[in-house]
């Protein structure tokens, strides 16, 4: 299977794979600000030049996300997101509380109507399995 490593440094990695329409982002430690904005920025330039649908965001080994960025993935992130056409996000939640806190937060900030599924997970593996999956349907799942 082709993996392209499209960003890989301290703090993330963002892999595209393909075959399975998929990009993974893992994050490596806490982003606040700019760092956090980039990286994220960096995944939906990746979405938009690969055209891949479903995004793996393991976020195991990040840590609490700024309230400013919150507002900031939520006003102008997730729009974004929308436009390029995403259709599934398995997210690996973090150890962190207050990351998860926050990821919840987002999650329950984004409008019904949005054109992808979410879903929460532990292991990888298990998020990517569910991303490949053909019988899910538009839903939030997890938590």
């Amino acid at each position: 299977m082709v993996v392209r490593v499209e960003h890989d440094d301290a703090d993330a990695r963002i892999e595209v794979l393909p075959e399975l329409n998929l990009v993974r982002l893992t994050w490596k430690a806490p982003l606040p600000g700019t760092k956090y904005r980039a990286i994220m920025m960096d995944l939906l330039d990746t979405v938009r030049r690969h055209g891949v649908k479903h995004w793996l965001s393991d976020g195991r080994c990040m840590g609490p996300i700024l309230f400013a960025d919150q507002s900031w993935t939520m006003q102008e992130f997730v729009p974004r997101l929308i436009e390029v056409g995403v259709e599934r996000v398995a997210i690996v939640s973090s150890e962190d509380v207050l990351n998860k806190i926050a990821v919840d937060r987002m999650v329950n900030a984004t409008p019904a109507d949005v054109p992808y599924s979410i879903a929460f997970f532990e292991d990888p593996s298990i998020a990517q399995l569910w991303l490949m999956d053909r019988s899910n349907t538009h839903s939030v799942v997890g938590r």
